[in-house]
């Protein structure tokens, strides 16, 4: 049968089984590389990561393989997750990372790009099923080939496993469009759920380790997520696409100097604290203790005395002051100012050294600032007291304390790019942290204005440019949904209006689908119902969670011990039993077949966070979504709205 639907099925088996062997012919000749062998003690540690690294991506699942085949005139290329080569180095597999691999991802019917013909395959189990074939450079086939193909489809409506997959042989045009875009710039893709955000950033910090290797490799690349629970979720996605060095951190384990947190702000404070307000008072701060003397100094030098008067001491300080270097170290720029004033008068090189009173006034003038001090008494002059020892800092704090680090001494360690998902959720002063970690501006940011839940959230992107660079920035949009079904995010698209954001909604490829279901109880049985919910939709849906406000966590977990499951806090490592349970702040970037949204009309408050919050809960669905609550759904979604 598969002989009489794919003809050339065999000779394809037996390319990639070809393929494998080249593989298998690359790793002998680099196992047999002695870096011993090596001029010096330098070229031998070279050699020695060089080959350990071309090792290890040729030893990964998937290395040797291949998902498409294009084809131009005079040539043919199949296109693979690693560069395969044969024994004359001629490539036998294309890294999808290629020039030349791009129109495999971009070529439709109506705009070919130079291909006629693409071939889409489908692997089961490392062996290839079945194939489909695309005719590019045929006028009466052009429409076939703009849609998205169906062995896409199926990839993309798969079985979740709990940890977040590369997407290389289904990346679509607009998401290719953006993963090879210029690095030199700071890009924000802006995409509703299930555009593909976290996979495209990912995988342009791929692309781009690919085309700039060597001057990443030196600077760095750095992954900031919302937190650990969603950096444990795609830990796996760039050392599968042979990318190891990449850091992947949380925007508050960036910061420094690192104080104790003990303390919790307000909604209020929070948003107080992470204001553009409180930037542009810190940056007046970190200058507002540099107070000029009101009176000259008189320093005896040798047999004569010295003279300089308050405004000439003045406007030494205001040259310094006014210079670019951090703060700290404007004020070293300060004493090569002297210097060149007293070698004039003086004519001695050592001068500096036999001045100790004015010495004295300009350190009085100018003290050493640290940024923890400045911060606390910032905070005090804003109203947050108490200060000194009896502070009880917060994650708001820590952010104002690493950016008057930066202003202070300059930030502490920077990247050659930086990826930051989840952005709307960060306010102007965390957006500034992070933006700081890229002094050439060169990061790519992943966000959805709709699901901007935080105090000092984001509600626009050109704003939140100014606060993560002054370099030149732009909007990319996402606007095709492949991972929620139709049916749930038509639901879903209904509260966009109450969002409080002007956004785009997405559309879903995945028109098939069970539309969300409604299940009302006592609220002396909701705990009970949504256990059972839930056991129900794991059934079919193993990898199944629930999404409910924080109150409920406690006899959720009873309830469901009660039927032999397990209430946890992560999506990674699950045991069989295990059902993962947050708060609908927590699931940001996160997906599951099935996802049991308890109480919406308590998520969905009335206010525009609300609203944002229950749109995040319901868009985490991948197959099935429910309600179980102790009262009606919200209006917006309710049916027949």
């Amino acid at each position: 049968m598969n002989a009489e639907l794919f003809p050339e099925l065999a000779q394809e088996r037996a390319r990639l089984v070809g393929s494998r062997a080249c593989r298998d012919a690359m790793i002998e000749r680099f196992v047999s590389v002695d870096p011993s062998s090596a001029a010096d003690a330098i070229t031998k540690e070279y050699v020695e990561v060089t080959v350990a690294e071309a090792l290890q991506d040729l030893r990964t699942p998937g290395a040797g393989e291949f998902f498409g085949r294009i084809e131009q005139p005079g040539e043919q290329w199949y296109i693979g997750r690693r560069h395969i080569e044969n024994d004359q180095h001629d490539p036998v597999v294309v890294d999808w990372r290629a020039p030349i691999a791009a129109p495999f991802y971009r070529a439709t019917g109506l705009d070919p790009l130079g291909l006629t013909h693409r071939r889409r395959f489908t692997l089961a189990d490392g062996e290839i099923t079945a194939y489909l074939d695309e005719q590019l450079d045929d006028p009466d086939a052009a429409g076939a080939a703009t849609g998205v193909p169906d062995p896409v489809l199926a990839e993309i409506g798969a079985a979740r496993t709990g940890a977040m997959r590369e997407i290389v042989a289904t990346i679509q045009a607009e998401q290719d469009a953006v993963i090879r875009a210029p690095i030199d710039q700071c890009l924000v893709v802006q995409g509703g759920p299930g555009t593909g955000k976290t996979a495209v950033g990912l995988h342009r910090a791929a692309y781009l380790l690919f085309e700039h290797r060597r001057r990443l490799v030196r600077d760095g690349v750095l992954v900031v997520g919302p937190n650990r629970v969603f950096l444990d979720y795609i830990a796996n996605v760039l050392p599968s696409l042979g990318e190891r060095s990449v850091q992947q951190r949380t925007a508050l384990e960036l910061c420094v100097p690192k104080v104790e947190l003990s303390g919790v702000d307000s909604d209020d404070d929070r948003r107080t604290k992470g204001s553009p307000e409180m930037l542009a008072a810190l940056e007046r701060a970190v200058t507002g203790h540099i107070v000029a003397p009101s009176e000259g100094v008189r320093q005896p030098f040798g047999s004569r005395t010295l003279v300089f008067d308050a405004q000439e001491i003045a406007g030494w300080i205001e040259k310094a002051r006014n210079g670019s270097l951090p703060v700290n170290r404007r004020k070293d720029s300060l004493k090569p100012i002297v210097e060149r004033e007293l070698l004039r008068r003086t004519e001695s090189d050592g001068a500096w050294q036999r001045v100790p009173e004015l010495r004295n006034v300009l350190n009085k003038a100018w003290p050493t600032m640290q940024p923890v001090k400045l911060v606390d008494r910032l905070l005090l002059a804003h109203g947050f007291g108490p200060g000194g020892t009896k502070r009880k800092w917060t994650p708001a704090d820590q952010f104002l304390i690493d950016e008057a680090n930066s202003l202070l001494i300059g930030p502490p360690f920077t990247f050659g790019h930086v990826v930051v998902d989840e952005a709307q959720d960060h306010s102007a002063v965390a957006l500034r942290v992070i933006g700081r970690r890229s002094p050439a501006g060169s990061l790519t940011v992943l966000g959805d204005l709709a699901q901007s839940t935080t105090p000092g959230g984001q509600r626009d992107w050109d704003t939140a440019l100014g606060y993560l660079t002054r370099s030149a920035g732009m909007v990319a949009h996402l606007t095709i949904g492949y991972r929620v079904p139709a049916p749930i995010l038509d639901v879903a698209n209904r509260l966009l209006p109450f969002t409080d954001v002007v956004t785009v909604a997405s559309t879903s490829v995945r028109v098939e689908g069970e539309a969300p279901g409604f299940v009302w109880c006592s609220t002396a049985d909701l705990c009970r119902v949504v256990a059972a919910q839930a056991a129900d939709v794991r059934h079919r849906h193993h990898n199944t969670g629930v999404v409910a406000p924080a109150p409920l966590h406690a006899g959720l977990a009873v309830a469901l011990a009660d039927i032999g499951l397990v209430a946890v806090g992560r999506v990674h490592g699950l045991a069989p039993n295990d059902v993962p349970v947050f708060v609908p702040e927590a699931v940001k970037g996160l997906e599951f077949d099935g996802v049991i949204v308890v109480n919406p009309h308590e998520v969905f408050d009335g206010t525009a966070r609300g609203a944002r919050l229950l749109y995040v809960a319901m868009t985490r669905a991948v197959q099935v979504l429910r309600f179980v609550g102790d009262a009606d759904l919200p209006p917006p979604i309710r049916a027949g709205s």
